[in-house]
């Protein structure tokens, strides 16, 4: 559970922004530097942050770098070229001039250099974000991929008068291991319980760790009887009237003994508007609700109007159950961590090769739209990446803002590469255009064509911002 007042709060946000955001931009614009000088083209500065300039930091192979008052990222200048277009001539031979008066022989500007090398100048920047993501995914898996170790028992209900109560558990309470083992399925934990020597349970209360002695002597033998179990009860609804409530456990219907939650789901598709008796089990109390299963229920829920999953009652004890996966980071090897980064790539571009076609799909009528779908900004970005800081500071795991931060390295160098105007993908557009005619496109047409999209591009961030302000992603994205 995240509190949304602080993960929404200005300082997490501008936090979030400089460990997700400000990285993956200089090393996208450090692949653009890398690059033109592995391509003979001339960069005259390399800024880290967006102008008016602060101070020079130095000088490296005739390149300045620079430190900029704008915490924006960073940026690359090469030779005859402003931010969108190509300089004029007396302008480009100004920058001619002050690159030989720092020592640099026979500078080349962008426009001068062979079409390959203008495509691999171009190309950079993705590049080192692709190179960026491959690093921190393996960082990641030398650090430890979640394996399941075991089970987690979570203790649904408890009826108030049992020994569990009374030896202290109490209903939410998450138990993980037995004598400071993991165990392998709740019939196992029951089992423990069945000795005579008092058994120390892993407890896990509102997510801080607990360890609690039972002393198991004199208590019953016990056996999980697999139930549906009811995890949200839709307002309005046929249950919601019957007065079923979440945590309820589903023992039978029209006195037929249920175990898995899909005979609860083809009984009721048998019998939509039909009056059907439900036994529940609430806390060691059994009721019997009466309800109507609806025929066409609105979107989003079911004929009884509930939410199901796996569940089990131990009666001996007075306690609903529900077993969960117990998950340690295992640290994997060189090899494991490149192979697993290797594979994390490959999936991400194949779920974003996707989209285009479902969002097709969407907007024609025969897919369905996902309403977490949309655009978002730098500061929707870094809002997600405040709830992901919170919650990898809280579980003290820094793969999970790591991973966050791999994935914005991809989409960043992907969303470069894409043929638009004032973007790489876009420009090299113009490179490959000239490639196929033999001759290039005037650079006033160009700029022009750029200009118009970075115009575009502009308006497009504005509207998208103002929909994160007045629509933060957190309140998609993070359960309240």
């Amino acid at each position: 559970m995240f509190d949304l007042t602080a993960v929404n709060n200005p300082i997490v946000v501008v936090v979030a922004f400089i460990l997700v955001l400000i990285p993956a931009v200089i090393i996208h614009e450090l692949g653009h530097f890398i690059a033109a000088k592995l391509a003979g083209i001339t960069i005259l500065e390399f800024g880290v942050g967006m102008p008016p300039r602060a101070l020079r930091l130095g000088r490296w192979r005739g390149t300045d770098i620079t430190l900029n008052w704008l915490p924006l990222g960073g940026f690359v200048r090469p030779l005859g070229e402003d931010v969108v277009r190509q300089m004029g001539e007396e302008s480009t031979q100004t920058d001619r001039e002050e690159a030989m008066s720092r020592g640099i022989v026979n500078p080349i500007s962008v426009n001068e250099a062979r079409p390959i090398s203008r495509i691999l100048f171009m190309a950079g920047g993705a590049i080192a974000n692709f190179i960026m993501a491959f690093v921190i995914f393996a960082i990641i898996g030398l650090s430890g991929l979640p394996q399941v170790v075991g089970a987690r028992t979570l203790i649904v209900s408890l009826q108030p008068d049992s020994a569990l109560a009374a030896a202290g558990l109490q209903a939410g309470d998450v138990i993980d291991a037995v004598n400071g083992q993991p165990f392998q399925t709740t019939a196992v934990l029951l089992e423990s319980l069945s000795g005579d020597a008092p058994v120390e349970l892993g407890v896990l209360r509102t997510g801080e760790p607990q360890s609690l002695t039972i002393a198991v002597e004199g208590l019953p033998a016990a056996t999980a009887q697999e139930h549906p179990l009811v995890r949200a009860v839709a307002e309005g609804s046929p249950a919601a009237q019957a007065g079923m409530l979440p945590d309820d456990i589903v023992v039978s219907i029209d006195g037929q003994p249920i175990g898995q939650y899909e005979e609860l789901q083809a009984y009721t598709r048998e019998h939509l508007g039909e009056e059907v008796t439900l036994r529940v089990w609430r806390a060691g109390e059994t009721l019997d609700l009466v309800l109507t299963p609806r025929a066409n229920p609105p979107a989003g829920q079911g004929a009884m109007g509930i939410e199901i999953t796996s569940g089990s009652i131990a009666s001996e004890l007075g306690a609903a159950l529900a077993e969960g996966v117990r998950q340690e980071l295992v640290p994997q090897s060189f090899g494991t961590a490149l192979n697993y980064s290797v594979e994390r790539i490959t999936g991400v571009l194949s779920q974003l090769a996707q989209l285009p076609g479902q969002i097709v799909a969407a907007l024609s009528g025969s897919g369905e739209a996902s309403e977490n779908l949309r655009i978002t900004s730098p500061l929707g970005i870094s809002q997600v990446g405040g709830v992901l800081l919170q919650e990898s500071i809280e579980q003290r795991q820094p793969s999970i803002i790591l991973e966050y931060i791999g994935l914005i390295s991809l989409a960043l160098g992907l969303t470069n590469l894409l043929p638009i105007p004032a973007l790489d993908g876009g420009r090299i557009v113009f490179v490959v255009i000239e490639k196929l005619r033999g001759r290039p496109i005037s650079p006033e047409r160009e700029g022009m064509v750029h200009l118009i999209g970075l115009a575009l591009l502009l308006s497009l961030m504005v509207v998208v911002i103002i929909n994160d302000i007045a629509n933060p992603l957190t309140d998609i994205l993070v359960p309240r």
